[in-house]
């Protein structure tokens, strides 16, 4: 890249996530990138008096109820330490007999440098409006020990739509299971752009070339792909990327496409995408 030229990421200093260069605020732990102490106060100071308006008028915002798959076994890769699960440990956070945010999968894998685990849990919204969803849970070693905690969210996923989204665990030991509380309610503050979206995959070596489209009326912000590469039922190696322009988005009819591969042997990928308005 030459000295004029404009990166187009960079890395988000608390999560590490790959984000676009010029994004404030990471879209995937939505912290400020690089903010002063003024800023910050005045942020607490607006903060307060939204929290004194909104305890005044109350929550009036609709809670999601939750399923959770039934439990399966778990499968083990031996380099990268990967684990298929389905609705491993997971908590059903309202009750109900109709269940409207669906989690259909989950797997887990190691980084191989013992920096950080991830516990990638596939989504479906089966409600008939927008969710935000978030996760805690506890991550447990193969003698019963609590290894690690992370948590994790997902903007905005339309009805009727699929999506993953991960908890990265900070830690060297290797994770047998979880508990996961598992939370949906509408979504407050996004749009859901999935439902806009298609995308083409063309198989090459090693990987695959994405290309993603945007279908609807409305520019997309901070439109994600993420490539899951399996061997089996086993996740082996796992990509992602931003399929946005210099201002974060992928306007009304524009395509941007990706490149996505693995070192790993795999032999079927899974591509799922992410982004709001």
């Amino acid at each position: 890249m030459s000295k004029n030229e404009k990166p187009q990421t960079k890395i988000c200093k608390h999560c590490k996530t790959e984000i676009p260069y010029g994004a404030k605020v990471c879209p995937q732990c939505r912290k400020k990138q690089g903010m002063g102490c003024l800023v910050w106060a005045i942020i607490i100071i607006v903060a307060l008096g939204v929290i004194g308006v909104l305890a005044g008028r109350g929550d009036d915002s609709k809670e999601v109820k939750v399923k959770e798959k039934e439990k399966t076994e778990d499968t083990n890769n031996e380099d990268n330490e990967a684990v298929g699960q389905e609705g491993e440990g997971s908590k059903e956070e309202t009750e109900g007999e109709e269940a409207n945010v669906e989690i259909l999968a989950e797997y887990t894998l190691a980084d191989g440098i013992s920096w950080y685990t991830r516990h990638f849990i596939v989504v479906k919204n089966n409600s008939e409006e927008t969710v935000e969803i978030s996760t805690s849970s506890l991550a447990y070693g193969e003698d019963g020990s609590m290894v690690s905690a992370a948590d994790a969210s997902f903007d905005a996923l339309g009805a009727g739509c699929t999506s993953v989204f991960y908890e990265a665990f900070e830690t060297d030991k290797k994770i047998d299971h979880y508990e996961t509380d598992i939370k949906a309610s509408k979504s407050k503050y996004y749009q859901s752009v999935i439902q806009d979206l298609s995308f083409v995959q063309n198989d090459i070596e090693g990987g695959a070339i994405f290309q993603v489209t945007n279908n609807g009326s409305e520019a997309a912000e901070f439109v994600q792909g993420y490539a899951l590469f399996f061997l089996g039922e086993q996740l082996v190696g796992y990509e992602n990327t931003y399929f946005v322009d210099d201002d974060s988005e992928l306007k009304p009819g524009a395509t941007a496409s990706q490149q996505m591969t693995t070192t790993q042997d795999y032999d079927r990928i899974e591509f799922y995408l992410d982004g709001r308005r």
